[in-house]
């Protein structure tokens, strides 16, 4: 744990090959626990490896009133740790991750960054409006309860959302049993306020799961072009990538990114 009582999991490679580390970060109701075995596989490839859960999650502290977090509360989660990693990360952020790391180069720009099977630019409305139509008691639910982990209350419901249709049912319980809840608040933040791309100097690629079930490949296609991203869009995977068959070749792409991106003018100091 660190100081914010924040949970760090660190992972350091035996050979040290890239000086810039990555910095993992998880999405809604999901914690620092999911990037396990990526990052081990990132550490073999010789990265050093960070990964966070955002307060609420994993073993990160639970705030009192869970639903008064918000989305600022969360970008500020993911830049106190940026702010202590020297040379600055490259961080790679999943699914609600994305849209907050997202946010966060806005304010602070970063030598290189990863959107993985992320919330679009145009925020959560389209999985909204989906959710509505497909299912529409599991949104009613969780409203009327106030409880954002009705949305992943079942191994069913888990299942549906991030892994692929044939995932074993004793994978299906492995995830859900860790998943926790979400705060309702930052779902209705993230409806209201968007990121500019504009305003975003970090390099950024995009990954997509064809067959993702949260953020559509439209969407994703989207997302690639409002940030003039290189988008590489992994076939038959869904939206629990580190999870997925296919990780090998999302692992490859985004250490090929990193590698790019191992020096930087984000670094130099001003004049």
């Amino acid at each position: 744990m660190t100081s914010n009582t924040l949970e760090h999991r660190c992972y350091q490679p035996k050979t040290l090959l890239y000086q810039r580390p990555l910095l993992l970060l998880h999405g809604a109701w999901h914690g620092a626990w999911c990037w396990d075995n990526a990052a081990h596989d990132f550490a073999e490839r010789g990265f050093a490896v960070h990964t966070l859960s955002l307060r609420g999650h994993g073993r990160s502290s639970m705030p009192r009133y869970f639903n008064t977090v918000g989305l600022n509360h969360y970008i500020d989660d993911l830049l106190a740790l940026v702010a202590t990693l020297k040379p600055a990360p490259i961080v790679v952020g999943h699914s609600l991750g994305g849209y907050i790391l997202q946010h966060a180069v806005m304010q602070h720009p970063l030598p290189a960054a990863i959107l993985l099977a992320s919330m679009p630019q145009t925020g959560p409305l389209g999985f909204t409006l989906r959710t509505m139509r497909t299912q529409p008691s599991v949104l009613l639910r969780a409203f009327a309860t106030a409880d954002g982990y009705g949305f992943v209350r079942t191994p069913a419901l888990a299942k549906y959302l991030f892994l692929r249709d044939n995932a074993s049912a004793a994978q299906t319980q492995a995830i859900h049993s860790q998943l926790g809840s979400e705060s309702l608040r930052v779902l209705l933040d993230a409806l209201m306020h968007k990121p500019k791309p504009s305003q975003i100097k970090t390099p950024i690629m995009v990954i997509a799961a064809e067959r993702d079930r949260v953020f559509t490949l439209a969407e994703q296609r989207s997302l690639a072009n409002a940030y003039q991203a290189p988008l590489i869009i992994v076939p038959q995977a869904a939206h629990d990538l580190m999870f997925d068959p296919a990780w090998p070749l999302v692992a490859d792409a985004i250490e090929g990114w990193a590698s790019r991106h191992q020096t930087s003018l984000f670094d130099q100091p001003t004049p």
